[in-house]
């Protein structure tokens, strides 16, 4: 017997429930041919898949560690933890893809069928066949998440990369909602990636919110759960820039929703978290006029002893000149991101802004001083430079992203987001600073690659006073995101990884202490974090989860420690 969607899990292949080739078949028909089984990225480099071939396999061993062509294929995501399960997999050896890390290719975590959407007619077709089927959904673009919310196991996944449409409205009206028309109106497509959305914006003088990454899709689960990038600290979140969405709820039904129209998930929308709601197809976001971009870079090695960070004076010090300048950057509008290794650093401050440089130069000028002065760093590069806008920008964004962001390999993330108030005393600072020199440790005794980024892309000028965004209230006051970062090449065995797992969840605990009540950012985050309806919600969790009872009360769309999670085992 088959039960309702909402009250069991849902079935998976070779269950007596699943369906017929027929009945996958007659979806297929109904959706002009835009189901397909899927075929993971490197099952052409293995002999015993029936899709071996030497042609296609040499073509992407070329690009498979690069992001934006691996984005193109469904059968992936950027970190193979949520592309394979255990020892079960396809994938290749980043550093060197003539290697095969598995025996067979299998799907992993994988989903069986997928429907590579042309419309919206599409998802609408597939949310009905799977309620009537009882198959879970998920959602995904390129498959940029940390947490593995795209590709779940046993659904009928809604792959919205191929919704690439963009397109700019100098005035825009909005859908029945008088309150939402606005100038200088952006509208994304589901599936269009930050590098297409940077050029095209910037041939119309034009700025959007998004990331440094340049592979990731914008409109997705990095908007729909707040999104932070190089203009955060001027114009707020990706998420505080939303005007309004064309979105298919879970009972098929499209709908154009703003402030006036379905309000609440709107609301929920910006900054709740993707594919937990409804499936985007459009985001219509407020975009602004371009701003030059200046930035001041500084990399060095420690010169001294790096073997235990713990008692690395010159990173200790650093990070406490880098703590006590922090809100005097943050009021001026300083963004951008300094990153943290046992034996190096490496420093990228960034502020748009519509002067010469001179405004960047003044204000990291005594911090500038302060590295030019120690002698105990090895300097390999030390510049402040200027670019006509953002996207003369992205040549930097592209080589710093394939450095910080590798993608097929394994990764796991810790972060927390700093308040304000731990800024404003010398024993806060002295704290925070030993509890992130801690974590650079720690991390380096599990894993091999690791490092730590402060983030300082925060909505300082947009306080949301008003609620009108549902991203962590935490955003508001909160100067650094801080994020431990591991990387591994090859599979772990399943008691190493969870000993980093739970290393990294351990190192997260004085900065939780430092920032009562306070979270991290959803989309980095500790996907083991304990505490996650706070930590990634805050006090907006009662309120999402309204909406989610609202509009998925079949829980169509469940991902993990989303909106509405019901446990692992639901």
């Amino acid at each position: 017997m088959c039960l309702a969607l909402g009250a069991s899990a849902a079935i998976g292949p070779g269950q007596k429930c699943w369906p017929s080739s027929s009945e996958w078949q007659q979806l297929n028909a109904t959706i002009d041919g835009h189901l397909y089984e899927t075929v993971p990225i490197a099952a052409p480099c293995y002999k015993n898949s029936p899709h071996y071939d030497e042609v296609a396999c040499q073509a992407v061993e070329n690009y498979y560690g690069d992001s934006i062509p691996r984005g193109t294929h469904y059968g992936q995501t950027y970190w193979l933890n949520w592309e394979t399960c255990g020892d079960a997999g396809c994938a290749l050896l980043e550093t060197d893809p003539s290697e095969l890390l598995y025996g067979t290719c299998t799907l992993g975590r994988l989903s069986s069928y997928y429907v590579d959407v042309g419309d919206a007619s599409h998802i609408s077709a597939a949310l009905k066949f799977a309620h009537a089927h009882n198959i879970r959904i998920s959602i995904k673009n390129t498959g940029h998440d940390f947490f593995g919310r795209s590709s779940v196991p046993n659904t009928l996944a809604i792959w919205t990369h191929n919704l690439d449409s963009i397109a700019f409205s100098s005035n825009f009206t909005a859908h029945n909602c008088p309150l939402a028309n606005s100038q200088n109106v952006g509208e994304l497509g589901a599936g269009v990636i930050a590098t297409d959305a940077y050029h095209f914006f910037n041939s119309e003088g034009m700025d959007i919110t998004g990331g440094y990454e340049e592979s990731v899709g914008l409109a997705g689960g990095f908007a729909q759960g707040g999104g932070v990038g190089s203009f955060t600290t001027t114009h707020g979140l990706m998420a505080d820039n939303a005007i309004e969405f064309e979105v298919v709820t879970a009972d098929g039904e499209v709908h154009t929703i703003n402030q006036c129209n379905e309000p609440e998930l709107f609301w929920a929308m910006r900054g709740g978290g993707g594919g937990t709601f409804a499936v985007l197809t459009k985001y219509r976001v407020q975009v602004y006029p371009s701003l030059p971009i200046h930035t001041y870079t500084f990399t060095a090695n420690f010169t001294g002893d790096t073997s235990d960070a713990t008692q690395n004076v010159a990173l200790r010090e650093i990070l406490t000149a880098h703590a006590e300048n922090q809100v005097d950057w943050s009021a001026q509008l300083v963004t951008g991101q300094i990153e943290y290794f046992p034996e190096r650093i490496a420093i990228s401050l960034v502020l748009p802004y519509g002067d010469n440089g001179s405004k960047l130069r003044a204000a990291s000028a005594a911090f500038a001083e302060f590295l030019n002065n120690r002698t105990d760093l090895s300097v390999s590069a030390n510049n402040y430079t200027s670019y006509s806008d953002y996207a003369s920008y992205l040549t930097v964004t592209s080589a710093n992203a394939k450095v910080t962001e590798p993608s097929g390999i394994f990764s796991i993330l810790a972060s927390r987001l700093i308040p304000r108030t731990v800024f404003e005393a010398p024993e806060t600072i002295d704290e925070l600073v030993e509890g992130v020199v801690q974590g650079i440790a720690t991390t380096r005794s599990h894993l091999n690659l690791t490092g730590t980024q402060i983030v300082s892309e925060t909505p300082v000028s947009n306080l949301d006073k008003n609620q009108m965004s549902s991203a962590h209230p935490a955003w508001r006051n909160t100067l650094w995101h801080v994020i431990h970062v591991g990387e591994w090449v090859e599979p772990l065995e399943a008691e190493d990884q969870a000993n980093v797992a739970e290393a990294f969840l351990q190192i997260l605990e004085p900065l939780k202490k430092l920032s009562p009540g306070g979270g991290a950012y959803f989309n980095e985050a500790h996907y083991l974090e304990p505490d996650w309806e706070q930590t990634y919600f805050g006090s907006n969790y009662p309120r999402l989860l309204e909406a989610k009872n609202k509009y998925d009360p079949t829980h169509m769309f469940d991902c993990w420690k989303c909106v509405g999670w019901r446990g692992e085992h639901e």
